[in-house]
């Protein structure tokens, strides 16, 4: 992704936000923060899911009956 794609979706996402508030005056910085941090946020769920492979599956802690009744 660019980074003028980047700044588009941020921009886009900051938009909703500040929709979803009501749209209060004086508040661009703030939406435009969480606009960032959700973006930001999303790129690095993106990459861990791209790190791991579909075939390995989760290790096992070894651990059995947690939760389970007696």
């Amino acid at each position: 992704m660019t980074d003028e794609d980047r700044e588009a979706r941020i921009r886009e996402r900051a938009y909703f936000l500040w929709i979803g508030d009501g749209q209060p005056h004086g508040l661009a910085e703030e939406h435009w923060r969480r606009a960032m941090a959700a973006e930001e946020d999303e790129a690095t769920d993106e990459a861990s899911e791209e790190s791991f492979p579909a075939s390995d599956p989760p290790a096992h802690s070894g651990i059995t009956g947690v939760g389970t009744p007696s």
